[in-house]
């Protein structure tokens, strides 16, 4: 097992962010040298139409997500 380092909370904040945001910012502030907050923004566009919008590309975002990590978390194919 690795050895856990000062950022694997901000990693892993990271990591949940990336799993759960289709469209949107992490936003990473640093004082002095040092990760002090993580922020998660996430964007949602409504409209009339659900295909070839925002909202279609989020769905078929979010199940090419759910397609490609069944069975395996995000953590588990990180590498650093």
């Amino acid at each position: 097992m690795a050895e856990k380092t000062q950022y694997d909370d901000v990693f892993d904040e990271i990591l949940r962010g990336l799993d759960r945001i289709a469209f949107g910012e992490i936003l990473i502030t640093i004082h002095d040298s040092r990760v002090v907050q993580v922020e998660h923004r996430e964007k949602k566009r409504f409209s009339q139409s659900r295909t070839g919008d925002c909202a279609g590309r989020a769905q078929h975002y979010h199940d090419a997500v759910d397609d490609r990590t069944a069975g395996e978390s995000r953590k588990e194919r990180r590498t650093i």
